[in-house]
């Protein structure tokens, strides 16, 4: 008889050895991660805890209850890169070092209204900022005449380290047009800086999505014909944005970002445009319009003669 309490309590022994070592390795075993987790003081924590691969499993519960039930960990934004093991994934959780924050650039933001964009929420310093730049001129494969970054800091919101610096934004901001537009699909950088050119004053004139492949049209036939872009944006660019409007007078002003004075493109983008603007001035629509004006209500009327748009703006003045 005591043989049989010897063999059942030796299975039992063995079953908890083998579930020791199981667990072991769940806990202590490396797993890869790319996620951005928000954990929310107001939200359960499993919730929050949900974007995570393995937080559905019995030995992640398990190991979080022999964590305290999760209650050391900091609420914040992270970003889970890399290879972690569970115990080093909830340490980072619990230290809060892993904390991100999140940091929005607007479309259609020229560099400078980024720089004062950044500098307002108090997360960088401007003279090192253009100084980061001016270091990443020597490996970025793109032109940046004269160190000019105008149109290569894409739109986006990011999730940076809570302690990011210069270098760190401006590499994650290049590193992301990078992905959008890799270098090796565009050999012909001349080529694709004069796109890029264009997709930005698209950026800046169009405010419905769908016209921008219109609007592209008109400038380019614009050209082709000798005529002036005419854009108003471009204008408003030697201002900095700064009008609200562009009168008459504000036409005269001499500068090669004038395209009401000068023929063809600006020398450099006018903004940094989003993904969408760079491929309409890749695929322009098959139109012969030649101009356009704004309705009021964030579209345009495109017309095909000067007559046409001069008789719409006589019957739509307001």
């Amino acid at each position: 008889m005591k043989k049989i309490y010897y063999n059942i309590a030796g299975i039992f022994i063995l079953l908890f050895t083998i579930l020791g070592v199981y667990i072991f390795f769940q806990v202590k075993g490396k797993e890869k991660y790319n996620t951005i987790l928000t954990i929310e003081k107001n939200q359960p924590l499993m919730k929050s805890l949900a974007p995570l691969p393995n937080s559905d499993s019995f030995i992640f519960k398990l190991y979080l209850r022999f964590r305290n039930g999760g209650r050391g960990i900091k609420a914040g934004q992270y970003h889970i890169e890399g290879s972690y093991s569970l115990e080093e994934l909830i340490n980072i959780l619990e230290s809060g070092k892993g904390r991100m924050v999140k940091v929005t650039i607007p479309e259609g933001f020229s560099v400078k209204q980024i720089v004062e964009h950044l500098e307002e929420i108090g997360h960088i310093d401007r003279d090192e900022f253009y100084a980061e730049l001016n270091r990443a001129a020597e490996t970025f494969p793109y032109p940046t005449p004269n160190g000019n970054f105008e149109g290569y800091l894409y739109p986006e919101t990011y999730f940076l380290p809570e302690k990011y610096d210069e270098k760190i934004l401006v590499d994650t901001m290049l590193k992301e047009f990078l992905k959008k537009f890799p270098s090796e699909k565009y050999p012909d950088k001349e080529e694709f800086y004069q796109k890029l050119i264009m997709a930005s004053i698209l950026e800046r004139e169009a405010m419905v999505k769908s016209e921008k492949p219109v609007m592209a049209s008109v400038f380019y036939n614009r050209m082709k014909k000798g005529m002036t872009l005419s854009s108003d944006a471009t204008v408003n660019f030697v201002f900095d944005y700064a009008k609200k409007r562009i009168y008459y007078k504000d036409l005269k002003v001499d500068s090669p970002y004038n395209t009401y004075k000068y023929k063809g493109l600006p020398p450099a983008p006018i903004c940094n445009p989003a993904i969408d603007s760079v491929e309409a001035a890749y695929n322009p629509a098959g139109t012969d319009y030649l101009f356009f004006v704004a309705k009021g209500d964030g579209s345009h009327f495109f017309s095909r003669t000067y007559r046409e748009h001069l008789n719409f703006q006589r019957n739509n003045k307001k």
